[in-house]
């Protein structure tokens, strides 16, 4: 009986399946496959595309010694309602970028960083002073300069 179910039940080594991503793929296909990931997440997040410039470059090596690139995503133009919505909401986005990489085929042979936002006060419409509601700084007794307050 046991012979039976070693049979039945016995792995069978399959020939390996070229992957998607070969070793004929250059730096600037990667480049491009994560750019078409990103650019459609953003667009799924109606970020509009003249708001934002995307960029990926290589940036290094991962943990696990592969490749690693990372997405650079710069603000273009500052919008009072979306660019204050896009920036609180950076780490939701970038788990979001994230979780369409891992879902396709190019972490097999690279590491995603991940997301870098870069907003200037170059950025036309870019407000000069703070905006909001600054958080109040309370004195704390036993600090590293331990003066009280005037």
């Amino acid at each position: 009986m046991k012979s039976l179910i070693g049979r039945m039940f016995r792995r069978r080594e399959r020939p390996a399946q070229p992957s998607v991503v070969s070793s004929e793929m250059t730096s600037s296909d990667i480049e491009n496959y994560y750019l078409r990931i990103i650019v459609d997440g953003l667009k799924r997040m109606l970020v509009p595309s003249d708001a934002v410039e995307v960029g990926v470059k290589r940036s290094g090596t991962g943990p696990s010694g592969l490749a690693a690139y990372a997405g650079y995503v710069r603000l273009l133009r500052w919008d009072p309602v979306l660019t204050p919505v896009l920036l609180q909401n950076m780490p939701v986005i970038d788990a979001r970028i994230r979780r369409v990489v891992h879902a396709s085929v190019i972490l097999e042979h690279t590491h995603f960083s991940g997301l870098w936002f870069q907003a200037t006060d170059a950025t036309p419409g870019a407000p000069k002073n703070l905006v909001g509601m600054p958080a109040e700084l309370q004195w704390q007794s036993g600090g590293p300069t331990s003066t009280p307050p005037p």
